[in-house]
């Protein structure tokens, strides 16, 4: 019993937390601690909802001592008898069923929604079988306004009833009348029946023009008269508490009933036709009083639900759980649409040739053509499905942009930068050991050696002296640097070049380019190297205008 009971209150609480667990993880475009707060409140809801539906259901625990409950499996109409009842119309389990129908004793109005409360929590699905019996004796009603108070109970509690289930019940208003014993007339709808017991039902206009009923007319009509102008006018007028209340069938019987002498109905009678009710009890069985000719028409409109307000409230949750996951997944391939357009519309507001901006709109492009391509392969994340994901339309759209970029033209080749042409000459070639005067045979060395010197403007001869390390540095030094002179002298005098065009060093011993601990190490330091090295105005040379036939000579003398 337990079990059940808690898996009837869980099961459609679970199904609801699924749908929000979905929504929440799918939809929300949120931080993973976001999600889990979000998670972690929604199952406190839940077990709080369970813990209070399972509470509700408790007094379905009590049933076997009440012993106010249908049968287990009945489908048919549950009628709630409430209003003016006694102890003989129910015997001790308070409950009589029948093929076509179940009572169930409720007793006074005021108890009608709790009693439907206790049964709708230990079976949800008989909400929709029930239906309110409100029975109402006007011979025992001394106050016509006592009368009209239980109505407006009644009315309270059917609004309660419909907050609870979900549903309107049907409601059967059953009248009693002193008098004359006419059987149950059941009116509903336009053609009202008179439904003798045993016998087949005929129309109220057949019945009445029966000669043996003729005496019975005028209470008829005036009890009719009675439940229009008091009982159903006070459940249909307006009041901003409770909705109006039409009754789903009237049902009148006549018979020799307990009757006051200051009764509603009997004082009524006389008022109106100066009758008098018959005022001897007679003992009628139990089922006398109970209208089930009205059995039948409640059939089709009290059956059991499928699903009850629970399942409604259920359905209602999903719909707006897949309504929400709509609207989020709309949002969301707006917002990815909004940003591929941007990057699209800068893609194409900025020129081909400004290629610093072009190559970083490119690579925004690039980066949204990789994300879409990734999401073709492995599926697009949950918040942007449901049919809405516009990815490979704008795929396409990128990858067109894309195409048509015209990288920008390779940059020029750098210059190479002049590297200084140096000519190395040996020392014991053009001078003799020790001397800083050239030999006499020299000359063509130094003019075979020295073809690639040319003085050019903006560059400076420089010309330095070296030795090797045998002899006192001083003096090396020193004839190094005559050396130096007596072949910058030569190169001015011989080729016409102003002596601002050269720079004369001598180093001695100090830059040896080999060892001299050997005789080759130091010929090879014994050296005069020449040497070109830019330098703004180090040279100037005058423009000298020859003729064309001295332009190949000039070239030689400008450094053309």
């Amino acid at each position: 019993m337990r079990k059940a009971a808690l898996l009837r209150a869980a099961l459609p609480v679970l199904i609801c937390l699924a749908a929000a667990l979905w929504l929440i993880w799918g939809f929300f475009n949120v931080s993973v601690l976001a999600n889990g707060l979000l998670t972690l409140a929604g199952i406190v809801v839940s077990l709080a909802i369970v813990r209070r539906r399972y509470r509700r259901q408790q007094p379905a625990g009590y049933r076997a001592d009440e012993g106010v409950y249908p049968p287990s499996g009945f489908t048919g109409p549950v009628l709630l008898v409430c209003g003016d009842l006694n102890d003989r119309l129910f015997d001790e389990s308070g409950c009589r069923t029948t093929v076509q129908g179940c009572y169930l004793k409720v007793g006074s109005a005021d108890r009608l929604s709790k009693f439907a409360e206790r049964l709708i929590a230990c079976e949800p699905r008989m909400a929709g079988q029930l239906v309110v019996m409100y029975r109402c004796l006007p011979d025992l009603h001394q106050d016509e306004g006592e009368l009209r108070a239980s109505l407006k109970v009644l009315r309270q509690q059917v609004k309660q009833l419909k907050s609870l289930s979900g549903y309107q019940p049907p409601v059967v208003l059953v009248g009693e009348f002193s008098g004359p014993e006419i059987p149950w007339i059941v009116v509903r709808g336009k053609t009202p029946l008179v439904c003798p017991t045993d016998e087949p039902a005929q129309t109220l206009e057949e019945w009445c023009a029966l000669p043996e009923n003729v005496v019975r007319l005028p209470y008829l009509s005036h009890s009719m008269d009675m439940l229009q102008q008091v009982v159903m006018d006070e459940l249909t007028k307006v009041d901003r508490l409770c909705p109006p209340l039409s009754a789903f069938a009237v049902v009148a019987r006549f018979g020799a009933i307990h009757t006051l002498a200051e009764g509603i109905w009997p004082q009524w009678l006389f008022r109106h036709s100066k009758l008098l009710p018959q005022s001897e009890n007679a003992n009628y069985p139990a089922l006398w009083h109970f209208p089930d000719p009205v059995l039948p028409l409640l059939a089709p409109y009290a059956m059991p639900l499928q699903g009850g307000k629970t399942g409604r409230r259920v359905v209602m949750f999903l719909l707006l759980c897949i309504v929400c996951a709509l609207g989020l997944s709309v949002m969301h391939n707006q917002s990815l649409i909004g940003r591929i357009a941007s990057d699209l519309q800068r893609w194409y507001a900025i020129p081909m040739t400004h290629y610093a901006p072009k190559a970083q709109s490119l690579h925004a492009l690039q980066q949204d053509a990789l994300l879409l391509e990734r999401w073709q392969r492995q599926g697009e994340p949950q918040r942007y499905g449901l049919g809405l994901y516009p990815g490979e339309r704008l795929w396409l759209s990128i990858q067109q942009a894309i195409d048509t970029y015209v990288p920008p033209p390779p940059p020029p080749k750098p210059v190479p930068k002049p590297v200084p042409t140096i000519v190395r000459l040996d020392s014991m070639s053009l001078f003799d050991s020790g001397k800083s005067d050239l030999k006499p045979g020299s000359t063509k060395m130094l003019v075979n050696s020295l073809v690639g010197i040319k003085a050019k403007p903006g560059w400076l001869i420089v010309v330095s002296g070296h030795t090797d390390n045998t002899g006192n540095p001083q003096l090396n030094q020193t004839l190094s640097l005559k050396r130096a002179e007596a072949v910058r002298n030569w190169m001015r005098d011989t080729g016409d070049v102003p002596e601002s065009c050269f720079a004369v060093q001598g180093y001695g011993e100090s830059r040896p380019v080999a060892t001299n601990d050997t005789p080759e190490g130091r010929t090879l330091n014994r050296r005069v190297e020449i040497s070109l090295v830019p330098q703004a105005n180090a040279c100037q040379i005058p423009d000298n205008k020859l003729a064309s036939s001295q332009d190949e000579d000039a070239s030689l003398h400008n450094g053309e």
